[in-house]
């Protein structure tokens, strides 16, 4: 198999001086001279930026065992070639396994590596996190204006899987403590879960929405009770469906910015696919940044306890699919139309706001409770329906009471 010849990004090649670091042994045997003047080649070639040329030199030196260049074709591949691809050049490549475990974990390979291995490398991970996030918790503490104030209403569970991932999620937590706007939401993350690549089996099609398998993630649910899941796998389009926040592993702040704001019932500015704005577009429902009819503004104020002075009613293209005019609540364009963009003011005043009442966001226990239902798993959709009403989430607590007075299968709609 031969990987395809691609130029990587700046932050993969980051990515790469980062984990020669962290994950390579401190020292190996020398390489052949043969193998050493090639690498050599390659190495120059890159350093001229030359990588068409630097890429076929350093797959030819890692063919021969070398372990920097097997380093320098990870480092160079990882963001455009699939851990599939890259994992079955790598078996054919004739290292000791010593040399071969950092590599296995820098694809997220868990599996293939001895429990003591993954247990090593996972615990650098963490002490990694725990430096990187510990200014986060601190400045939390500082906003508690009394002793027995909560200072995090609602927690994600990160889930990460390759090298790569792990590296982006360091830089995107700096990042949202650096953010005047994100950092002052008081909403925290838990310690990161890594999940093997291959057990999480993401898509790593650009051009599509990322889909990684929902059983791992089940299992974590089940074993940690987490809420709220944002998984940085994968490559191609993010998404965010009933607790799961799924973003590519090399997603930026504002991306994650965009896709968290879904968390909190906001809907996109732009023209929706038909079948979603079949479901979305519908007079009287109202969200916190699109009213669906002129008619709403009443409830809408009543709901988010505003003024009319609060809101400028302007049209925007959702709903340009269907016969509904759609009206987001603030006049500038949004990070809900380009996810670069700015969070308008009201917008996060109204997170802040559902960060009050967490328990009325839907978990992702109740979504996977639902997968459960749609395959007769009745002992998981109890399981996971109590996870979701212990979130106090008020219709996991009504699904497991009429289940009580009627059995499970008649409780499930």
């Amino acid at each position: 198999m031969r990987i395809s010849r691609s130029v990587n990004s700046k932050q993969s090649r980051l990515a790469g001086f980062f984990l020669l670091a962290l994950l390579l042994p401190a020292c190996s045997e020398p390489p052949p001279s043969t193998a050493y003047a090639t690498l050599l080649q390659a190495q120059q070639a890159e350093q001229r930026g030359l990588i068409s040329q630097a890429l076929p030199l350093y797959q030819q030196a890692a063919a021969t065992g070398d372990a920097a260049a097997v380093a320098a074709v990870l480092r160079l591949q990882q963001s455009t070639t699939s851990v599939a691809e890259l994992s079955e050049w790598l078996q054919n490549v004739p290292l000791a396994a010593e040399q071969r475990q950092p590599f296995l974990a820098q694809l997220g390979l868990w599996q293939q590596l001895p429990a003591s291995e993954v247990l090593r490398y996972q615990q650098q991970w963490q002490k990694a996190f725990s430096k990187m996030t510990a200014p986060i918790k601190n400045k939390l503490q500082q906003q508690l204006t009394t002793a027995d104030e909560p200072h995090c209403a609602l927690h994600l569970q990160p889930v990460l899987s390759t090298a790569q991932s792990a590296l982006q999620w360091l830089q995107l937590s700096k990042q949202w403590q650096q953010d005047p706007q994100l950092s002052s939401l008081a909403l925290c993350f838990n310690a990161p879960v890594f999940i093997d690549s291959q057990q999480l089996s993401c898509s790593e099609q650009r051009a599509e929405r990322i889909q990684c398998d929902a059983k791992p993630l089940k299992e974590l649910v089940l074993q940690s009770g987490a809420t709220q899941l944002l998984v940085l796998a994968g490559q191609g389009g993010a998404s965010f469906n009933n607790g799961w926040l799924q973003l590519p592993e090399t997603a930026s702040l504002p991306l994650l910015r965009h896709e968290l704001s879904h968390l909190f019932g906001f809907i996109d500015e732009y023209p929706l696919a038909q079948t979603i704005a079949d479901s979305e577009c519908v007079a009287g429902r109202i969200t916190p940044n699109l009213l669906f009819a002129k008619d709403d503004l009443p409830a809408y104020l009543a709901r988010w306890q505003l003024e009319a002075g609060d809101i400028i009613l302007t049209a925007v293209d959702s709903c340009k699919h269907t016969s509904q005019q759609a009206y987001r609540v603030v006049s500038a364009d949004s990070h809900l139309q380009h996810y670069e963009l700015a969070v308008p003011d009201l917008y996060l005043k109204l997170m802040q706001q559902q960060l009050q009442r967490p328990e009325q966001l839907m978990p992702v226990a109740y979504y996977f409770a639902y997968l459960a239902r749609q395959e007769n798993d009745w002992a998981g959709w109890q399981q996971l329906m109590q996870i979701a009403a212990r979130s106090g989430y008020p219709p996991a607590q009504q699904a497991l009471a009429e289940a009580a007075g009627n059995g499970v299968r008649q409780a499930v709609r």
